[in-house]
């Protein structure tokens, strides 16, 4: 028996939390660079506010009808997100956090998890604990409490349970084959322009049949949409290919020193996460996007976006060894003349193991003591930048390339932004 737990418009019910008077108030959550909307409360939603709506198009509705809006703010919602998690362990320490706002709960041994007592008992924690209102779905298989969550967040009734094959076969036909999950668009489309619409049509496909025919993952979900789990829990969710980390600049950079800040604070984000699904990275893809204006024509921009793949010497999660490479990379791709918008980074050729790299073989004993012994250390100092970092706010340690966080003038815009009420001593709420 599986549960999931999905947060009801996360961002924007974490921004409630520490502003009471919102709690029936329309709120919106913008992008970086406050550039369009990336989540709804509810209210907005019924105010016809459309997800990734651009900011500027709907500012006049938001004054008009009393929209709180506010800067995304992930440092305040990660910290809600693992206050969350830690929550719902106290019902199953056997949990898959599948994302930000959603968790996998494995409920076998527990006699009382089909029963509501129980799952109000879940939700209600829950919202007490953290203040997040959140949905639980129950199923025998992944697939079907996913599918569960969704009806309960549908009907508003909090949880749902998707076991009955009476009920089942009643709202299987409800759901759209693009909702279900492990259908990918276009095997959507594939699905529906063969008659197979409603995840019941999908239901009553042969599951050899659609192995052969679109491939094993296709047949787990047919299988799980019967009841035959497929599919068991997994610690993490891990990237399948690479780790990207990119952003827009709240200005225009057009020097080389300003413009290595942003780089290596990507990157260090970007080899954080890294270390957290105990990954290693071999390589490095360094993008960089802006425009330039011909002379005598400063109307005129023309587009400008250019990407430098960097190999490493064995793979790694040490930022210190990566650091140097993806800024001598920067170098070679830097032009004087080219306005920049925006820079990204993404760790490619992930592996589980380390690699010290090809010129291992050819040191002595005692040299590969000595670089062992670096190794060592430099991990510590990874595991305690971590550390502090997820204590006490991603600005409270950081490296020297990349600037002091108050004179970054290439810092994301985030007017709007709320306090991290939870992560920042300066910022706790205050009682007056």
């Amino acid at each position: 028996m599986f549960g999931l737990v999905d947060c009801n418009s996360f961002f924007a019910s974490c921004e409630k939390v520490f502003v009471p008077r919102l709690w029936d108030r329309p709120v919106v959550v913008l992008s970086s660079n406050d550039g369009c909307v990336i989540a709804r409360s509810p209210e907005a939603k019924e105010l016809g506010i459309a997800m990734g709506a651009p900011f500027f198009q709907i500012r006049r509705l938001c004054e008009a009808m009393g929209v709180s809006v506010f800067s995304a703010n992930f440092e305040l919602y990660s910290d809600m997100s693992r206050r969350v998690m830690q929550t719902l362990r106290q019902w199953s320490p056997d949990i898959q956090i599948y994302s930000i706002d959603e968790a996998f709960l494995n409920l076998r041994g527990i006699e009382n998890a089909e029963t509501e007592d129980f799952q109000r008992k879940v939700v209600d924690t829950v919202r007490k604990w953290t203040g997040i209102p959140v949905s639980l779905g129950v199923g025998p298989t992944k697939t079907l409490a996913k599918i569960a969550t969704h009806i309960a967040k549908t009907r508003r009734a909090g949880f749902f349970t998707l076991t009955d094959p009476g009920t089942i076969q009643e709202l299987l036909p409800t759901i759209a084959v693009e909702d279900v999950w492990g259908v990918g668009r276009r095997t959507a489309k594939v699905f529906i322009s063969r008659g197979i619409r409603t995840a019941w049509d999908l239901y009553r496909q042969d599951p050899i049949a659609i192995r052969h025919e679109f491939s094993i993952c296709q047949e787990r979900t047919v299988r799980e949409l019967r009841g035959e789990p497929c599919l068991e829990l997994e610690d993490l969710a891990p990237p399948k290919h690479s780790i990207q980390y990119s952003r827009s600049f709240g200005n225009l950079v057009t020097d080389l020193e300003t413009l290595c800040q942003p780089t290596a604070s990507f990157l260090g984000a970007a080899m954080a996460r890294l270390r957290k699904y105990r990954l290693f990275t071999g390589a490095v893809w360094l993008a960089l996007y802006g425009f330039s204006q011909p002379e005598g024509n400063s109307g005129v921009r023309v587009p400008y976006s250019e990407g430098l793949a960097i190999p490493l010497d064995g793979a790694t999660d040490d930022t210190l060894t990566v650091q140097p490479c993806v800024l001598q990379g920067l170098r070679k791709l830097y032009r004087p003349e080219i306005f920049y918008q925006k820079a990204g980074v993404t760790l490619m050729a992930l592996s589980n193991m380390p690699d010290t790299g090809k010129y291992r073989m050819f040191q002595t004993p005692e040299e590969q003591a000595e670089e062992d012994g670096i190794l060592e250390k430099r991990k510590d100092l990874m595991e305690t930048l971590d550390s502090l970092r997820q204590k006490l706010g991603k600005n409270a340690i950081g490296f020297a390339v990349e600037g002091l966080p108050e004179e970054r003038e290439w810092k994301t815009r985030s007017e709007r932004r709320s306090p991290s009420y939870t992560t920042d001593w300066d910022e706790i709420p205050k009682v007056e």
